[in-house]
């Protein structure tokens, strides 16, 4: 059957068709990492001294490790409802020296709870590297519009003078602390290791006679063989569900970093400000030929609508984890975290190619802040008055009755700065202002070291570690 005639994920076909976590969290990668780990297992008891685990048994998982059977293995998981006994007996059948110590000791969540985790593992090492080239991507916009004069917007409307670079590093920020939030899961991510059925590694104290340091010793090797460093020391029959709540919240302060930049960048494309990529033979509008919508960012809104409400799933599911085990979590957990680490990698790739192609419509721009500096301007007014010894309360009072007067007048005629400053209480303090009104970078304080600053004291040594210097441009499909 085409994969037309079927319904397939829009993540996996549409979003992340060429990206690397289609594979890594892919059937096929699932079902070597359960062999890869039975192996380790082995390999671990029969250095721990286990004589039923011989270096053949060994040597014949590994040679078959990549030989799947895939209509047997459907075949018995049909017959038996049970994935991993279907993944154990296929395996089994071609390495009939090591079936009988193929998954000793263990239970099932040896093999699947430990697979996903290096899965995630793998997942998050691509998306930090992706997540770093966006956030330089962000840099590098704001560091070329550090000095470019723009209105600053409180409530959507008109505030003091910024820089588009000051705004840029405004975005650059929130992204940084989600980018943060990632990269500390990362690193304090703990492997399941070898607890057996309720948690308590009875089957493997058994194995080795009691000997508790032997079994302690066989979850370390374990855990150092899978390149963990940290493990839970206590478990039921799965590692704490609390752990995946932990990454989908990461993943959702992603979601909601990304939806407020993108809402942003949506306003401001409307204001005539920016203008998000929009590619040669692009089609904004079907009805109406002259567009050109924002759809990049707009899409980058929906898929953060799904990262920001996941959290509430992943808490169900770890509050309905009964007792030591139950398998409310299951059907669950197989959609819900690939779900999320692809919705996750198709708004960071969009992203991406929003930062790389982000335009300033700097005429327009220009235009904005031109009609808008007669009254912008007054806030430095007021300062330099109280400088004179006025009373701040005062002059903020003749302000505001000055200039919504004077906005009034904006409606029919163009108002300078010397309409809004007509009143003599600034006789003392108008040539200044006037003077200054014709650089309007004198009215954005420290924007432009500001947004030096984060970036080279902050959002670089952040991101050094991860970031690929060599990566590319994107190009997106749709």
């Amino acid at each position: 059957m085409a994969s037309e005639d079927k319904f397939e994920s829009v993540l996996s076909t549409r979003y992340c068709k060429n990206s690397p976590l289609v594979s890594i969290l892919s059937e096929t990668n699932k079902a070597t990492l359960w062999r890869q780990l039975w192996i380790w297992l082995a390999e671990a008891e029969k250095e721990l001294g286990l004589k039923q685990v011989t270096q053949e048994a060994i040597d014949e998982m590994k040679a078959q490790k990549n030989n799947f059977d895939w209509p047997f293995i459907r075949a018995e998981e049909r017959k038996l409802k049970h994935d991993v006994m279907a993944h154990n007996h296929a395996f089994g059948k071609i390495c009939p020296t090591a079936a009988g110590i193929i998954h000793l000791g263990a239970t099932s969540c040896f093999v699947q709870d430990n697979a996903d985790l290096i899965a995630y593992r793998d997942s998050i090492d691509h998306l930090l590297k992706r997540f770093a080239t966006v956030i330089d991507r962000l840099a590098t916009f704001s560091l070329q519009n550090k000095e470019v004069v723009t209105v600053g917007r409180t409530h959507y409307q008109t505030a003091s003078l910024v820089t588009v670079g000051k705004r840029g590093v405004l975005w650059a920020q929130e992204l940084l602390m989600a980018f943060q939030s990632l990269a500390e899961f990362r690193d304090k991510m703990r492997f399941r290791g070898i607890k057996g059925a309720t948690g308590t590694q009875d089957s493997f104290l058994t194995l080795f006679n009691g000997d508790e340091e032997k079994v302690e010793a066989l979850d370390e090797l374990v855990t150092a063989k899978a390149q963990f460093s940290r493990r839970f020391l206590i478990t039921g029959q799965t590692y704490s569900r609390q752990q995946d709540s932990q990454l989908v919240f990461s993943l959702s302060l992603l979601g909601a970093a990304a939806k407020k930049v993108c809402t942003d960048i949506r306003v401001l494309q409307a204001f005539g400000e920016l203008l998000e990529p929009f590619e040669k033979d692009q089609i904004g509008s079907s009805a109406m030929p002259y567009k050109k919508n924002p759809m990049k960012s707009e899409r980058c809104c929906s898929l953060a609508r799904k990262l920001i409400n996941a959290p509430q799933e992943a808490l169900t599911i770890l509050a309905d984890q009964g007792l030591e085990r139950t398998l409310d979590d299951s059907a669950g957990r197989r959609m819900l975290i690939p779900d999320v680490l692809l919705t996750g990698e198709a708004l960071l790739t969009t992203l991406q190619n929003i930062f790389e192609g982000l335009t300033v419509q700097t005429e327009n721009v220009k235009k904005i802040v031109d009609d808008e500096i007669a009254f912008l301007g007054l806030e430095k007014a007021m300062m330099m008055l109280t400088e004179e010894g006025v009373d701040r309360q005062q002059a903020h009072a003749v302000i505001r009755k000055t200039a919504l007067e004077a906005k009034q007048l904006q409606a029919t005629q163009k108002v300078d700065i010397r309409h809004t400053m007509a009143d003599p209480f600034f006789d003392s303090v108008r040539d200044r202002v006037v003077g200054l009104v014709n650089n309007p970078i004198n009215f954005t304080g420290r924007c432009v070291s500001q947004t030096e600053n984060f970036i080279e004291k902050e959002l670089k040594p952040t991101i050094a570690k991860y970031l690929d210097h060599a990566a590319g441009n994107v190009q997106l499909d749709v």
